[in-house]
């Protein structure tokens, strides 16, 4: 009886693995048919960047978009990254150890996240972040099975932009876009604005004596709350394709004592040009 018994658990042990594995399979195919989609709407025109093309920005910006060393070098039309790190839901929630990538075309402004984390071990949370068309949306999946987040409209359009926005710390020659207008603060410091045919967001960029990013400040909706404060320290610089960018740094939820850390985050891989998934 016991060894029929343990036959069976095996045979049912190994059925939910199968259908997890199967179910998380067919995750991936729409979500790499959907990047696909994505890096296929990039804009066919591409272009070296002059000197001349700095010119009328900010003095600050010039002087970080001259310490990228994009200078030189063609506009992408995609961008693909991986990064690993941890993420949390709220100031008393355990971290989770996360892996992602995420795929951007600058012409037009868009970027699809896929996220796996570890909840507890043997429970993972697969998730995708999609911002396009100027809308964002947003789905989270514990393994792959059912949804416990599937979110879209105008707040989530602005969080979403607004992501976007200082998420071209990764690719500096958005920087030169049409759709991104600056503004000198002072000698460290300059205003990005994003204008999108269905939005406009923007933030303020900080730069550190060498020219290099080092903050970005934001009023930002959190879920269905009211704007709040959000701002993305960046510690670590490294040099990927011969353009130097951020590689370690986190985001922050409020300020003062009601703040905090809610994602720390580690550049591991960045390509320009690559338009393939992430196999």
């Amino acid at each position: 009886m016991w060894r029929t018994i343990a036959i069976g658990m095996a045979v049912a042990i190994g059925l939910a693995v199968a259908s997890v594995w199967i179910v998380n399979e067919r995750f991936d195919e729409r979500i790499e048919q959907e990047i696909e989609a994505l890096l296929e709407q990039s804009s066919s025109q591409q272009r070296i960047v002059v000197q001349e093309n700095l010119n009328e920005l900010p003095e600050p910006v010039q002087y970080w978009l001259s310490a990228a060393g994009i200078v030189g070098q063609p506009i992408p039309r995609t961008i693909r990254l991986r990064q690993e790190g941890e993420i949390r839901l709220g100031p008393d929630q355990p971290w989770m150890p996360f892996h992602a990538d995420q795929y951007y075309t600058i012409d037009p402004p868009a970027f699809i996240w896929r996220v796996s984390a570890s909840a507890v071990p043997g429970l993972f949370i697969r998730g995708v972040d999609l911002f396009r068309d100027g809308r964002g949306s947003m789905q989270m999946k514990p393994l792959a099975l059912f949804t416990v987040v599937d979110a879209s409209g105008p707040k989530l359009d602005q969080g979403s932009a607004l992501r976007y926005l200082q998420e071209t710390v990764w690719f500096p020659f958005a920087a030169l876009s049409d759709a991104i207008s600056w503004e000198a603060i002072d000698d460290r410091s300059a205003r990005a604005t994003l204008t999108l045919d269905t939005i406009t967001v923007s933030g303020m960029f900080f730069f550190d004596k060498a020219g290099q990013i080092i903050d970005f400040h934001a009023l930002r909706f959190r879920d269905e709350d009211a704007l709040q404060p959000w701002n993305t320290p960046m510690h670590e610089h490294g040099e990927y394709n011969g353009v130097v960018v951020p590689t370690e740094g986190e985001g922050i939820w409020g300020s003062g004592d009601d703040s905090f850390t809610y994602i720390r985050l580690r550049l591991v891989n960045l390509d320009y040009d690559v338009a393939e998934v992430y196999r």
